[in-house]
């Protein structure tokens, strides 16, 4: 389970950092914008998959506060989903070449709280499944 989540956050990582670099360039490109959040996407809900099967498993074997650690952990990593759904959802493709500097904007916030909860990871989860 931990290569699993491992590997799921290396791929999120990824079309983070592919955002990242589109949304340096000064108009949008938008088969990329496209293709990283459709791999963000994708990777998103594996992880939340992951997420929740890691969280289920070890609730159930840890002293309460630790489980009770996991459970705010699971339910960060659900609200965090929505919220990318609800920028994915306030800005598509039309909307974004529309006002590319405001999407630029209004996406790093986002794509940087996704960077935090994969980095939390480092904290709560891996060491919980061996790592």
């Amino acid at each position: 389970m931990l290569a699993e989540l491992k590997a799921t956050n290396e791929e999120l990582l990824e079309a983070l950092d592919a955002l990242d670099t589109l949304t340096a360039e000064p108009e949008p490109d938008l088969a990329g914008m496209a293709a990283a959040r459709l791999k963000l996407g994708k990777a998103g809900s594996q992880r939340r998959r992951v997420v929740d099967a890691a969280c289920n498993l070890l609730v159930e074997t840890l002293p309460s506060d630790e489980a009770r650690k996991l459970r705010g952990l699971r339910e960060i990593n659900a609200a965090q989903l929505e919220a990318w759904s609800a920028h994915v959802g306030a800005w598509e493709l039309p909307q974004l070449t529309a006002d590319w500097p405001g999407y630029c904007r209004a996406s790093a916030p986002i794509r940087q709280s996704l960077r935090d909860l994969l980095a939390s990871d480092d904290e709560t989860l891996y060491p919980l499944l061996g790592g």
